[in-house]
């Protein structure tokens, strides 16, 4: 299943650019608000289709005091919607987000008749692989009590780790941080940059993992941001992703919370990228060279014989060939002069 959180956000994202932009809501009709997973999302969402349909020429201004006053839940104002519309992305990418709803409603699905397959098999005889299968893939998470509190709160990300540790990290690791800010920032770029800086130039593991998810997510056409990021990382390996990072006391949303609030020069990931692939293809020529034996090359250094020389004897003298003198030279004759008398 898709982590609670994500999923929270993804609602949360949708009804947000909705709440800004209640014409987009036109873009999404497909999306139902049983899709979503927390019933005050439901609610809200409920309350905005019908908002929209009754006042089709309310202004955005309005709607939080619209939809607050259909959806009466509580906890729920005018207030709380407004920050939600604030956290919310751009209002015409509402169809992304509402695709990340989707799937993760669909896995909601998948998994809630996994259940039913395991109680209608859990007294037939003999394996199951293929469900076995399915159970990895699709295992379902533990009821999160989040989801059952009758507000939550908008999401604001943390920059900071939640114990106040400041991230120390060396040049090299801070370089690839500054590229992968510019890129989540400025995802205009990330065509350009991906053409020719591949991914295992990245430190292995989440920096390498991010590097993937941003180019995954710009060459599907969709919006590149923290959430989308995170989604794609999280889909990419969801076992790892609430393991601690190396070198940082940070979780996969702190860092990228960190990234997306980086101050970063705009084109950096150009400068600072080409800088990343010399160097490690700088790393890969010395070990490649490093791997060959050049000591036969060296001064006064004997050569290594092969194991595949057999020696059956002492080797046998052989007589240096003589050195050829070169013809004698051929005096010019000479002419006596004729005297006569």
């Amino acid at each position: 299943m898709t982590h609670p959180d994500l999923a929270l956000r993804a609602e949360q994202a949708v009804i947000g650019a909705a709440l800004r932009d209640p014409r987009q809501l036109d873009q999404i009709a497909y999306l139902t608000p049983d899709r979503m997973a927390h019933p005050t999302n439901r609610a809200l969402m409920t309350a905005l289709i019908e908002s929209r349909t009754s006042n089709p020429t309310a202004p955005a201004a309005r709607m939080p005091e619209l939809v607050a006053q259909k959806a009466a839940v509580r906890g729920v104002g005018a207030d709380y919607l407004r920050r939600i519309a604030d956290a919310a992305p751009q209002p015409r990418t509402i169809a992304s987000y509402a695709r990340l709803v989707q799937e993760a409603a669909v896995r909601r699905d998948l998994a809630l008749h996994l259940d039913r397959l395991r109680t209608t098999t859990a007294g037939q005889r003999g394996p199951e692989p293929s469900l076995d299968r399915l159970a990895q893939r699709l295992e379902p998470a533990q009821p999160n009590a989040r989801f059952s509190e009758p507000a939550p709160e908008p999401y604001q990300p943390r920059t900071q780790p939640t114990n106040g540790q400041e991230v120390q990290v060396d040049v090299r690791l801070e370089r690839q941080d500054a590229v992968l800010a510019d890129l989540l920032q400025h995802p205009e770029r990330v065509r350009d940059v991906s053409a020719w800086l591949y991914p295992e130039a990245f430190e292995a593991g989440l920096r390498r993992e991010v590097y993937e998810a941003i180019v995954v997510v710009a060459e599907r056409g969709e919006p590149v941001d923290q959430l989308t990021v995170e989604w794609e990382v999280y889909r990419q390996d969801p076992e790892r992703y609430e393991v601690k990072v190396e070198v940082t006391v940070e979780e996969r949303p702190d860092y990228l919370a960190r990234l997306a609030t980086t101050a970063v020069v705009v084109g950096a990931a150009v400068e600072l990228g080409g800088e990343i692939l010399a160097e490690d293809i700088r790393t890969k020529l010395a070990a490649d060279f490093g791997s060959i034996d050049v000591t036969t090359r060296g001064p006064g250094a004997e050569p290594k014989l092969s194991p595949d020389v057999r020696m059956t004897g002492p080797a046998p003298q052989v007589e240096p060939a003589p050195l050829l003198q070169p013809p004698p030279a051929q005096q010019a004759p000479t002419i006596q002069p004729t005297i006569r008398p």
